[in-house]
C-alpha cells in the first residue's frame, strides 16, 4: 500500500552525504492509548533523516525518496500484528538543497500484554543497502475498570481538525515531535495526554485532580515553576493537551510526568516521558542556598575547603546538567560557607527526612568505587565504570572479558530495571591493555553514550584500528574465531 508523507518538520540535524551504502536514518516515537470497551492501540512516528535517503527523479526536475517500513508485534514466536507499507518523502527540485526529516504515523490495535515490537527499514531507491532494522519491548496496561493514563505524546504543533485523519485526536490534529530535545530557541513544550475510567472510580460523577509537572531524571525532584494542577470532570475518558513554558528550566535531562489523583490528593495513575533540555543561559535558583543554615546539619563541621571540593566534585554522577556547571565553578573559588549550603541542600532536595544518611551512603559508595577503579591518574568516580556505578547503582550482571582473542578487554553491564527502565547495557572497553581505565563505548540507557557499532570497537584490535566493516553501517563484527560480545550483550551471565 502506497502512502505519502505527513508533514515536513525542518530540524537542526546534522547533514551528511547520500552515499549510497549510508543505511536510513530514522528516529522513532511510541505512544500507547487505551479504548474504554476494547483493545488500546500504539502509535509509532517515525521521522526519516532526508539526507540518508536516496532521491530519484520521478518527472523532469522532480525528486523523491520512497521508504518501506515492515513493522512486526511479537509475542514469543506467534506475530500478533503486522504491517508493510511504502511512504512517499516530499518532492524536491533540488536534491542539494535537501534537510530536515519527513515523518510517517502509524496506528496499530492490540490486546493488553507485552510485545516486542520489531521495525525494518528500507529504502526502496537504493536496493544495495542494508535495512535498518531495531526492536524494542512494548507493554500494554489498560484495566478496564480502574483509572489509568496513556503514553504522554510530546506535540510540534496542533491545530483544529477540519475533517478527521491519522493525526486527529479529541478534535485536533496533532503533529508528533519525535525529537525530545528542546534547545534553548525551543521555549515551549506541548504534550497530550488520555486519562481514563475516573467513572469507575467515581460512579456519582464530579470532579477529581490532574497533576502534570517536570522532574528532574538526575534526582528525581520536581522542578520549581513547574508544577501544575488542574480539576477535571469524571468521564469514562479525558484529554489533556498543554503547553509549559521552558524559558526558565535549565539545562538537563528531565521527565514529563502526568498523574491522576483522587479528592484526598491521592495517587491513582501516572505515565511520564523523558526528554533534554539546553538552556545556557538559564543559572541554578541559589535562592533557597544562601538562605540555607548550617546549625546542627551534618556540613557544619567540614572546614577544610579542599576536603568539600572533593565532596562537590564526586558529586558528579548524581547532579543535573546545571549543578553540574555550578558546581565546577564553585571549586575554583575559596567560598567555603557557599560549598556547605549547597552539599547540604543537595542531599536535603533528595533525602529530606535524613539528609546525613543519604551522604554517608553515598560516600561510601565513591569509596568502593575508588577502589575498585581509579586509574594512575583518575579517582574512581571521575572514570566511566565510576560514574555509571555511581549513577545508576550495583548491576544485577557484570561480564568481564580481559583476554578474548582478537578483542580489547570489554565489560558488559546488565541491569534489569533501572531508572524506570528495563533490561538495559553498559559496554566498557579498555584500548590500552594494560591500565585499569576503561571507557564507555555504548550503553541504552536514556542520555548516554549510544553507539550501534560497539563491537566493530572492541574487535578493532584483530582487524586493524581502521577497520569499519565490509559496509559503512556494518554494527556486528565478523564471525572471527572466540568472539563472544554480541551473545554476552543479549544472553548475560
Amino acid at each position: 500500500m502506497k502512502k505519502t508523507f505527513l508533514s515536513l518538520i525542518c530540524l537542526a540535524l546534522a547533514t551528511i552525504g547520500m552515499g549510497q551504502n549510508k543505511a536510513v536514518q530514522c528516529f522513532l516515537s511510541s505512544t500507547t492509548y487505551g479504548v474504554p470497551g476494547d483493545n488500546p492501540f500504539i502509535e509509532n512516528a517515525i521521522a526519516f533523516d532526508c539526507s540518508t535517503v536516496v532521491y530519484n527523479q520521478f518527472q523532469p526536475g522532480q525528486f523523491k525518496a520512497t521508504v518501506e517500513i515492515q513493522t512486526i508485534f511479537k509475542q514469543g514466536d506467534e506475530i500478533r500484528n503486522f504491517s508493510k507499507e511504502a511512504l512517499d518523502s516530499p518532492v524536491v527540485a533540488d536534491t542539494l538543497q535537501i534537510r530536515g526529516a519527513f515523518v510517517d504515523q502509524q496506528r496499530f490495535s492490540l490486546p493488553n500484554g507485552e510485545y516486542t515490537m520489531e521495525i525494518t527499514v528500507r529504502d526502496l531507491n537504493n536496493p544495495q543497502q542494508v535495512p535498518y532494522s531495531f526492536s524494542q519491548t512494548i507493554n500494554m496496561e489498560y484495566p478496564s475498570d480502574t483509572p489509568a493514563v496513556s503514553d504522554i505524546l510530546l506535540v510540534e504543533s496542533y491545530k483544529k481538525a477540519s475533517q478527521p485523519s491519522k493525526l486527529t485526536k479529541s478534535g485536533y490534529d496533532l503533529v508528533p515531535r519525535v525529537y525530545s530535545f528542546y534547545l534553548n530557541n525551543s521555549n515551549e513544550l506541548t504534550f497530550y495526554a488520555e486519562l481514563y475510567n475516573a467513572d469507575k472510580y467515581y460512579p456519582d460523577g464530579g470532579q477529581y485532580l490532574v497533576n502534570y509537572y517536570i522532574q528532574s531524571y538526575e534526582n528525581a525532584t520536581k522542578m520549581k515553576q513547574f508544577n501544575f494542577m488542574k480539576r477535571m470532570d469524571v468521564n469514562k475518558a479525558n484529554t489533556l493537551l498543554n503547553t509549559i513554558n521552558l524559558k526558565a528550566l535549565p539545562t538537563g535531562n528531565y521527565y514529563l510526568v502526568v498523574e491522576m489523583r483522587d479528592r484526598s490528593n491521592a495517587l491513582l495513575a501516572s505515565k511520564s516521558v523523558f526528554f533534554q533540555r539546553y538552556n545556557p543561559g538559564c543559572e541554578v535558583d541559589l535562592e533557597d542556598l544562601a538562605a540555607t543554615s548550617l546549625a546542627n546539619t551534618f556540613v557544619e563541621d567540614i572546614n577544610n575547603l579542599d576536603t568539600l571540593r572533593e565532596y562537590l566534585r564526586c558529586l558528579n554522577p548524581r547532579c543535573s546538567e546545571s549543578e553540574r556547571d555550578y558546581v565546577d565553578n564553585l571549586v575554583k573559588t575559596d567560598d567555603k560557607l557557599t560549598m556547605q549550603q549547597f552539599l547540604y541542600n543537595f542531599w536535603n532536595a533528595r533525602a529530606p527526612l535524613n539528609p546525613k544518611d543519604a551522604w554517608d551512603e553515598y560516600y561510601n559508595q565513591v569509596k568502593r568505587v575508588n577502589a575498585s577503579y581509579s586509574t594512575r591518574n583518575r579517582k574512581g568516580y571521575m572514570t566511566d565504570r565510576g560514574y555509571i556505578y555511581l549513577r545508576y547503582g550495583t548491576p544485577d550482571k557484570i561480564c568481564e572479558e580481559p583476554f578474548e582473542p582478537g578483542a580489547y578487554p570489554y565489560e558488559i553491564w546488565h541491569y534489569y530495571e533501572v531508572a524506570g527502565q528495563r533490561n538495559k547495557h553498559c559496554v566498557f572497553m579498555s584500548q590500552d591493555m594494560v591500565t585499569n581505565d576503561y571507557s564507555l563505548i555504548h550503553s541504552d540507557l536514556i542520555g548516554e553514550v549510544n553507539n550501534p557499532r560497539w563491537q566493530m570497537m572492541i574487535y578493532s584490535r584483530f582487524y586493524g584500528p581502521d577497520y569499519t566493516g565490509d559496509i559503512i553501517d556494518q554494527t556486528e563484527s565478523p564471525g572471527a574465531w572466540g568472539t563472544r560480545a554480541g551473545d554476552l550483550y543479549n544472553n548475560p551471565r
